[in-house]
């Protein structure tokens, strides 16, 4: 067997040997105890739903969609994010680079000269002389015996997948925040509207009570309560208009944009979205902040491997292959040939409780990051089935009182032409005024809730509801993959 047969040899025996299994617990997704269906759902559904990127257009408001993907694209929170994933897989990239072999490839031209050989005795050979040399070089390469390496790279894996899962729970909370803003602005829109027209039918009022009291109808205190309730009306208009200028700026914060008027479509044309009867309890595997408890709980455990690993020898292996001649012709057609392995091992053998405490602590750490993975699932049956109940119930409020708001206005009309022929007293139809003004104002709100509940259901649930194949691609644990 020449010397190239021994190097060849050794760089296979080191992938076989690093073929062995790791050191440590192997990742079991832990059991949990999970309701078969929601308490706000009819039935249990087997259909396989998964995440909706575009959720927001199931409301069929174009505005809305264009606000939404200008936050997604510019908010610097979400840019932060994405930037904290590239860090980590450039991360990833650096544990996978560790499981192969790192080569280098080395080049030289050494350059001697040598002039008055002979003085004082010396025998040296005049004039100049070249060595050129040429050669593979096997930087420090552990071999990955005991799997620590390999540990390693499963936890900068997870971690990776944890960043990402982070990244698309920031991108629902941001859209989702997007939505709210922009109902609410929707909101404030209509109710500045309802008070510019309470406004305009206290000014009416305001002129009928004053030709009344000029020609001794009324006394000057029905006169006064009228006029009361016209500056009443202007000052509940310039309380919403100041609402309004705060929700702006909170939705321009959430757009990364300089504070400008916002536009939105009417709240009564804002479709709300139909929620279906059954929706599986499965589908909660959707939300990515479970993903990120997972991934959290399977890098802890990698750390007990890596722990764990620190009790074996470490064994790692330098190495040189190359060429060399002191002439050019000869570099190539017959050159000297150079080589050099050198095995190194590392063996504990006192460490003062060092490894065990890491084994302790990586353990400790594992079961809090288990406890914390059970929670997130805990806390989000409870938080789908809340938004699920909150969803119908501000539905069924919103039906209610639009039966109500249309019952009171149609009283309102009426009591405005009684008042005006004097059927009934400034009292009684400054009731009905208030009732309706109330009832509008409910109604807004109502409506308001029902579509800022589903906003939050689709939150809840991860995403939405509809079936669809969208899924994170698998990283590859080739070197630098994708």
């Amino acid at each position: 067997m020449n010397n190239y047969s021994r190097l060849y040899g050794s760089l296979v025996l080191t992938f076989l040997i690093g073929g062995c299994s790791a050191i440590g617990p192997d990742y079991a997704k832990p059991s949990t105890v999970s309701p078969v269906k929601f308490r706000f759902s009819d039935t249990n559904d087997s259909a396989q739903h998964a995440i909706n990127t575009k959720w927001w257009e199931t409301f069929e408001d174009a505005e809305l969609s264009r606000n939404i993907d200008l936050a997604l694209t510019n908010n610097q929170d979400l840019l932060s994010s994405q930037a904290s994933v590239d860090s980590l897989l450039g991360k990833f990239d650096q544990a996978k680079s560790y499981l192969y072999p790192q080569i280098n490839g080395n080049g030289s031209l050494d350059k001697k000269g040598v002039a008055n050989a002979t003085n004082n005795g010396y025998m040296l050979r005049e004039g100049v002389t070249s060595t050129y040399a040429a050669s593979l070089s096997l930087v420090s390469y552990e071999i990955d015996l005991f799997g620590k390496v390999r540990r390693a790279n499963e936890a900068a894996r997870a971690l990776l997948l944890s960043s990402e899962y982070a990244r698309q729970t920031l991108r629902i909370s941001i859209a989702s925040s997007v939505a709210a803003s922009y109902i609410h602005l929707a909101s404030l829109n209509g109710q500045i509207a309802l008070a510019k027209e309470n406004f305009q039918a206290s000014g009416d009022i305001e002129q009928q009570s004053a030709l009344k009291y000029r020609y001794g109808s009324i006394n000057e205190t029905i006169y006064l309560q009228s006029k009361s309730a016209l500056e009443s009306a202007k000052a509940t208009l310039s309380q919403l208009q100041a609402a309004k200028i705060s929700e702006e700026a909170n939705f321009n914060l959430l757009l990364a944009r300089n504070p400008q008027e916002v536009k939105t479509t009417s709240l009564d044309l804002l479709h709300i979205p139909v929620v279906p009867a059954a929706l599986p309890s499965s589908i909660l595997t959707n939300r990515p902040d479970i993903a990120i408890a997972e991934q959290n709980l399977i890098a802890a455990n990698a750390q007990i491997g890596i722990a764990r690993a620190a009790y074996y020898p470490s064994i790692k292996l330098t190495g040189m292959l190359g060429i060399q001649s002191l002439e050019l012709s000869n570099f190539i057609s017959n050159p000297a040939k150079i080589w050099e392995i050198t095995p190194s091992i590392t063996l504990p053998i006192f460490t003062a409780g060092l490894i065990e405490g890491e084994v302790k602590t990586a353990e400790a750490e594992h079961t809090k990051t288990l406890l914390q993975y059970q929670k997130a699932i805990i806390s989000a049956f409870n938080d789908a089935d809340n938004a699920l109940g909150q969803n119908s119930a501000s539905k069924d409020q919103l039906m209610y009182q639009t039966a109500s708001t249309q019952a009171i206005q149609k009283a309102f009309k009426q009591s405005q032409l009684q008042y005006k022929v004097g059927v009934i007293s400034y009292s009684d139809m400054l009731l009905v005024q208030q009732q309706w003004l109330q009832a509008s104002q409910q109604n807004l709100i109502a409506r308001q809730n029902a579509l800022t509940s589903t906003v939050n259901l689709y939150k809840a649930l991860g995403g939405g509801w509809e079936p669809t194949s969208n899924s994170l691609p698998e990283l590859s644990l080739l070197p630098a993959g994708r």
